[in-house]
């Protein structure tokens, strides 16, 4: 559930986020306990609170997330003391402790790169490949928790992860990217609640409805549900053997620049080349996002906002432009398919006159490889260890 499961979102954050979010989730079922015999100690409650708090610093909209399960459990007990309970002030501390450090040790995050965000990266919502995508998985998780949830007893640990999973549909759709990285919270406690349900003793669980009908057994159904669920991260970009075959062959640890709006055209390529990224944005993502917003902008007939991001994406341009000319990287990654933007950049910005002084490498259908002409492959450690061996049997070893 935690390293398979999410397959290609795993070099993102948010599945380390709700893992150390369990332990909270788990308190809050204790905390739902009628009949629990003692409640939660000091060290316990302040050990998860500060395991939870991991996944609000990752994203803070993800507190909804924390509260939502809280406010289950004052409902539940008809007292609102379990949403002051200490987990959740030590969740608060820990995140003005962690705004107070960005703020004395990287100023220019509050003060350049979060206004950036919120101007160019948030503008960009698109709702529809959420319905497609999670629709189903949306509708259906829902079902199998119906089905399983006990007639004759509150399950703790299902409703709050049930609870949690509900509140994770806010930050996917605040978002409104559809990646799956976005969902992933929300999908995980989903199928989280559905294997609390499914491991009650047999005799607590009570089918409902039609679906009593049905001659599958629980295990059956859970497996049903939770293959489309996965579909998301199942799908994986495979690097082009061939390519990094081809540029270890012609340099050694070079210094990489990508041309791409996207980071997965050069992630994890640049570690499997031992290279080096060099410029201050490694992908174009500030660019490409300004250009289409620009767009957008003069379809609407808004000619402020049209000329403001048109702004931001030349000033981008123009930037990233001086940057190769300072830097001369050795390898520029080029990614062939992200028309208009590439276009833009090397018909209108004057990365055609740079390309001029490299030489193609190696391409795929989707990613060209540029090295520089002067480039000189340096002799690397390893080299020099096979061409002083003695023998070829020293030179395998």
């Amino acid at each position: 559930m935690l390293v398979i499961f999410p397959g290609n979102i795993f070099s993102e954050r948010e599945h380390i986020g709700v893992a150390l979010f369990m332990p909270l989730l788990a308190l809050h079922a204790w905390r739902a306990q009628k009949e629990a015999r003692a409640q939660p100690g000091f060290w316990i409650a302040a050990l998860a609170g500060l395991s939870g708090s991991v996944l609000v610093l990752i994203k803070p909209y993800y507190a909804v997330m924390v509260l939502a399960p809280a406010l289950l459990v004052a409902v539940r007990g008809r007292n609102l003391r379990p949403v002051f309970a200490l987990e959740h002030w030590v969740i608060g501390g820990v995140c003005i402790a962690y705004l107070e450090a960005v703020t004395l040790i990287h100023p220019e995050f509050l003060r350049d790169v979060y206004p950036q965000l919120m101007d160019v990266y948030a503008q960009i919502r698109i709702f529809l490949p959420i319905v497609v995508q999670y629709g189903i998985i949306c509708c259906f998780l829902p079902v199998l928790v119906w089905w399983l949830w006990p007639s004759n007893r509150f399950p703790e640990l299902a409703a709050v992860a049930l609870a949690a999973a509900i509140a994770g549909l806010f930050p996917l759709f605040y978002q409104a990217k559809g990646w799956g990285y976005h969902g992933y919270p929300m999908i995980f406690y989903a199928v989280a609640a559905i294997l609390c349900l499914l491991a009650l003793p047999r005799a607590e669980r009570q089918s409902a409805g039609l679906l009593s009908r049905i001659g599958f057994s629980p295990r059956a159904l859970v497996l049903v549900g939770v293959v489309p669920a996965f579909l998301p991260y199942s799908i994986v970009h495979r690097i082009d053997p061939a390519l990094v075959m081809a540029i270890r062959a012609a340099t050694d640890r070079p210094t990489v620049a990508l041309i791409s709006s996207s980071m997965s055209s050069g992630h994890p390529l640049n570690r499997m080349i031992d290279g080096r990224f060099v410029s201050t944005h490694v992908s174009d993502w500030l660019g490409a996002f300004s250009l289409t917003l620009s767009k957008r902008a003069e379809l609407s007939g808004d000619a402020a906002a049209a000329t403001h991001y048109k702004t931001i994406m030349v000033r981008y341009a123009e930037g990233k432009r001086e940057e190769f000319e300072r830097l001369w990287p050795d390898v520029i990654l080029f990614q062939k398919h992200d028309n208009p933007r590439t276009r833009q950049l090397v018909e209108h910005f004057g990365f055609d006159s740079i390309l001029a002084h490299y030489r193609v490498l190696a391409e795929n259908d989707g990613l060209r490889i540029y090295l520089r002409d002067d480039y000189v492959r340096p002799k690397s450690h390893a080299d020099e260890l096979v061409m002083s061996a003695t023998s070829p049997a020293a030179a395998s070893d």
